[in-house]
C-alpha cells in the first residue's frame, strides 16, 4: 500500500512540474494569377498551401533568428514549369526557369496577430511581366517559390498547381502569404 501512494504521489509531482507547451508553425500559401493586357483574370491557381524544404527552414528562419552567417531574406519569386511536388530536400523548383528569369519582390508587408489564435503573415507580391518568360512560344507554368539574391541556389518555400499555359501578352501576378502562428496548451 506505501508503494502505491509514494507511486501516486510521485507520479502526480510528475504531471504538475510539466508547464504548459509552446507551440510554434509556419505555413504558406500562395496564389497565381495569369492577365490579360486589359486586366482581366485567364487563370487562377486559388489559394494553395506549399512546403518549407529543409534547407528553407535553417537558412530562412533558424539562421536568420539566430543572427547567424549565412541567413538569408526572401526577395525574389520564381516560377517552373512541371506540376510536380517539391521535396523536402529541394534546392529548386520543378521545371524551374532560369534564374535570370526570377521576379523581384514588388511588396512585401507584415500583419500581426490580434490574439493567440490568429497569426503574424508576411505577405510577398510580385508581377512577371509579358515575354519575361516567353521567347517566341507559349510557355507551362505549374509551380511557384520564394528565393534571396544571396542564396539563389536554395528555395525557402515552394509548391505546385495546375499547369496553365502562359501566352506572350500575359503577365503572372503571385502573392505568397507565409504565416507564423504560436500558441500554448
Amino acid at each position: 500500500m506505501a508503494r502505491q501512494a509514494i507511486a501516486k504521489t510521485h507520479e502526480e509531482a510528475k504531471r504538475r512540474s510539466k508547464g504548459p507547451r509552446a507551440y510554434t508553425a509556419v505555413d504558406g500559401f500562395y496564389r497565381v494569377n495569369i492577365v490579360d493586357q486589359d486586366g482581366a483574370i485567364k487563370g487562377d491557381s486559388g489559394w494553395k498551401h506549399n512546403l518549407i524544404t529543409n534547407g528553407g527552414l535553417t537558412s530562412y528562419i533558424s539562421y536568420v533568428f539566430g543572427s547567424i552567417a549565412g541567413s538569408s531574406y526572401v526577395n525574389r519569386m520564381q516560377l517552373g514549369s512541371l506540376q510536380s511536388a517539391l521535396a523536402t530536400n529541394a534546392s529548386s523548383l520543378p521545371g524551374e526557369y532560369g534564374k535570370s528569369l526570377m521576379a523581384t519582390v514588388a511588396s512585401s508587408q507584415c500583419t500581426t496577430r490580434a490574439n493567440s489564435t490568429s497569426g503574424d503573415t508576411v505577405r510577398f507580391l510580385a508581377t512577371f511581366v509579358s515575354n519575361s518568360i516567353i521567347s517566341t512560344t507559349n510557355q507551362t507554368i505549374a509551380c511557384i517559390g520564394l528565393y534571396a539574391t544571396t542564396n539563389q541556389s536554395s528555395v525557402f518555400c515552394g509548391g505546385s498547381f495546375t499547369a496553365s499555359t502562359l501566352g506572350q501578352s500575359q503577365a503572372i501576378n503571385c502573392s505568397y502569404d507565409v504565416v507564423f502562428t504560436a500558441s500554448t496548451s
